[in-house]
């Protein structure tokens, strides 16, 4: 049963998910071998993602229907959110139901990183990704829906199998609200989108821009929280995720494999995690829920060093490269790095 608490000062959430502590670690068997997909098969059958464990998890979603399926949405089974009843209350400390959604997006190869998906099983992820944005959105309980994929043990990952997952929580979390709230602030004082302001400055400026596409801007974030750190934004004002066109989407998976193949190669497969902040749902009146202000983007954190005491108590990161530099050197082609056909 999971549970909601609240930081009595901070007012910060905590998420306390007791029967992740259940999960299966695939890491714990041959980390080094594991890591690498060239030393794993297409098919595992001790694997329970992989084609043939069906029975083990129930479907919520299969692309195309069927048993020759190449994307799979399953609830997940050691989930952090859910349905179940838990305690709420609010004396000193509060807190609050564990209530959501925790769903689990698989692709077929057991060994076939994201990076190095067919154009057509990329673009069915990115897919499956906006319907279930759409669907979760839906549901009157949830403010936010947060896709996420970790990759490597340090990621946080816990089956080598390739997968992402969804959240559907019933509040905007803090990182998102001080997003989502700087941007609507900043746009009542100048009336343009702070992120289109942003491009246009990148652009200008040349030095963190790791890859220009007509429909993606690829950057180094200015103040990057970690080494590596990058954010791929539509150049196109577009608030949410689920706003994108079908070309659009097709172009964010060509610069989405570009972009994760440039970091298995410099930086010899490296544990990540990405995450989309897409303009959170609003079931009320919220007027920072703004279409205007707001301006959906796609991060990934490369997981190079380990947060210290400074920053842990501090919140403030310490970061050993420059955008500019990581830019410098994630710009630089690569001979095994596919390029991009539009």
């Amino acid at each position: 049963m999971s549970e909601f608490r609240q930081d009595i000062v901070s007012k910060h959430w905590v998420l306390f998910a007791p029967n992740r502590g259940n999960r299966p670690e695939d890491f714990k068997k041959s980390a080094e071998d594991l890591a690498d997909p060239a030393k794993l098969p297409e098919l595992d059958d001790k694997c329970v993602f992989c084609p043939g464990s069906e029975d083990f998890n129930l479907d919520i979603l299969r692309v195309p229907e069927g048993k020759n399926w190449k994307v799979r949405v399953i609830p997940n089974k050691f989930e952090a959110l859910g349905h179940s009843g838990g305690r709420q209350r609010s004396d000193f400390y509060t807190v609050r139901e564990g209530i959501g959604d925790h769903e689990v997006i698989i692709t077929r190869p057991h060994n076939k990183l994201m990076a190095f998906l067919d154009d057509d099983l990329m673009d069915i992820n990115l897919q499956v990704y906006q319907q279930r944005m759409l669907d979760l959105s839906n549901h009157p309980e949830v403010q936010y829906v947060h896709v996420i994929q970790n990759h490597g043990r340090e990621g946080g990952a816990s089956m080598v199998h390739p997968h992402s997952q969804v959240f559907a929580t019933p509040f905007v979390p803090e990182h998102l609200h001080d997003e989502v709230t700087g941007s609507f602030v900043s746009f009542f004082q100048t009336g343009a989108c702070i992120y289109c302001e942003m491009i246009y400055r990148e652009l200008q400026d040349k030095e963190r821009i790791v890859l220009d596409h007509p429909d993606f801007l690829v950057f180094c974030p200015f103040a990057a929280r970690m080494p590596y750190a990058l954010r791929i934004i539509p150049r196109r004002h577009q608030a949410s995720f689920v706003d994108m066109t079908k070309d659009e989407r097709k172009s964010l998976g060509k610069v989405l494999k570009n972009i994760l193949q440039k970091l298995f190669f410099k930086l010899n497969n490296p544990a990540y995690n990405f995450y989309i902040h897409s303009l959170p749902v609003s079931h009320s009146i919220l007027t920072r829920y703004d279409n205007r202000s707001y301006h959906w983007h796609l991060e990934i954190l490369p997981r190079l060093n380990v947060s210290g005491g400074f920053e842990l108590g501090s919140d403030v990161y310490v970061n050993t490269v420059l955008p500019e530099q990581a830019a410098d050197y994630l710009r630089q082609p690569h001979p095994k790095v596919e390029k991009i056909t539009t």
